[in-house]
């Protein structure tokens, strides 16, 4: 499930999802109207920031009767084994008991606990690739640029309405409830800030007044 503002990246995004995982229905939330794959399922929405757009979307989804989904940025490719690592990851971790909140792919541009620039201390480089990148871990908080989410989980807890921070606020939201966040073998590559703009210091204070106003509770967390 992806929304986008109309970047053009999102034609990389649903086509290399029509060439690596044909069989997976996708459902795009635009405010631009595009034309794509008989595969692709279009979901009118104008939201205007990050959290209300994706929990718009993602409601949506799951009222089709999916029991989780995949979150995706306008703005990220997958690899050919992306979807099969995270499928194979999921079911591994859901019959090993855990409550699953988030599951995440590695990128190249994303949150440390995610982003393969910042492997684990004395790792291996084995094969062009981190050691460490062949196994799952658990992360406190998860940047959903890719990333499946359980049903469960998201009756426990929702995105607010901004932009920064969204993901932070919701992950905390789930742990909790008793959900737990993990970093998939999955990669997928990520342009960044395509939609939002790098003008970080604004990001920040836009989203901090939001959050001072309407989730003082956790306003001193995110300075």
């Amino acid at each position: 499930m992806i929304c986008s503002t109309g970047n053009v990246g999102l034609t990389v995004l649903v086509t290399a999802l029509e060439v690596y995982a044909p069989h997976i229905p996708v459902y795009i939330s635009c405010n631009t109207p595009k034309c794509f794959g008989k595969h692709i399922k279009m979901i009118p929405n104008m939201e205007s920031n990050f959290g209300d757009a994706y929990n718009v979307a993602t409601d949506y989804v799951f009222a089709q009767g999916y029991d989780s989904v995949i979150l995706a940025n306008d703005d990220v490719v997958p690899t050919p084994s992306t979807i099969t690592k995270m499928a194979v990851d999921w079911d591994l971790l859901k019959n090993a008991g855990y409550k699953v909140g988030f599951l995440g792919t590695r990128s190249d541009f994303v949150l440390p606990e995610q982003n393969i620039r910042y492997p684990i201390v004395d790792d291996d480089f084995v094969g062009l690739r981190y050691r460490s990148e062949g196994f799952i871990k658990k992360a406190q908080t998860i940047a959903p640029i890719f990333a499946s989410v359980s049903k469960e989980a998201w009756k426990a807890a929702k995105f607010p309405s901004v932009n920064w921070y969204s993901d932070n606020i919701i992950c905390d939201d789930m742990t909790k409830a008793g959900f737990t966040h993990w970093v998939s073998r999955g990669y997928v590559h990520h342009a960044g800030s395509q939609t939002v703009g790098d003008d970080f210091a604004k990001c920040h204070e836009d989203s901090r007044a939001w959050i001072r106003q309407n989730r003082p509770d956790v306003y001193d967390t995110y300075y």
